[in-house]
């Protein structure tokens, strides 16, 4: 006599099935057209079909490149951290490289922080945007196209020298040229 009882395989072939429905459920759901208000487009008369549309024209605005730089330069500085934290963590290395990786380190973040210092104090003095690269050696300051005035940097000059102990000759300030 065969015992009514759900074994194991059973259990798993229902909660499969349970699964598989409840996927194909949502997915349905997420794209049902009357549910997303997605309607065929219209064809007007102003509309030239098979019409080239430039989609990227290449130029790219003030924010996006300030945006897309910062962007890149934290991404660098964390595969930096990540290699030093490697080194401090690894068993394989001497004393010496990881004191002098914790050194690194402990460098990188004091950069990180003068640069965001640096560049909010920027901001608050130009109203405009900019980037701050700082590296042992020297300073540099991008600001938008048509930004850079004397009055201007002389104001950014004097809030790197507040924040740094760089002097004015390891200062640049530099103007990114809008290319149409």
């Amino acid at each position: 006599m065969k015992s009514k009882i759900i074994g194991r395989k059973q259990l798993l072939i229902i909660s499969l099935t349970c699964a598989l429905g409840l996927a194909v459920f949502v997915n349905w759901y997420y794209t049902n057209p009357q549910r997303n208000n997605l309607t065929e487009p219209e064809v007007t008369s102003e509309v030239n079909l098979g019409e080239a549309q430039y989609v990227n024209s290449g130029n790219v605005t003030e924010s996006d490149y300030f945006s897309s730089a910062k962007l890149k330069r934290t991404q660098s500085r964390d595969i930096s951290k990540e290699h030093l934290e490697s080194i401090v963590s690894g068993s394989e290395f001497d004393e010496d490289t990881k004191a002098s990786a914790r050194e690194q380190l402990i460098k990188i973040a004091d950069n990180i922080k003068k640069e965001t210092d640096i560049e909010n104090l920027i901001t608050a003095q130009t109203g405009g945007e900019c980037l701050v690269i700082l590296d042992s050696d020297n300073i540099e300051v991008i600001l938008p196209d048509g930004t850079v005035k004397e009055d201007i940097l002389l104001k950014i000059k004097d809030i790197i020298i507040s924040k740094t102990d760089f002097s004015t000759d390891k200062i640049t300030v530099i103007e990114r040229s809008n290319m149409k």
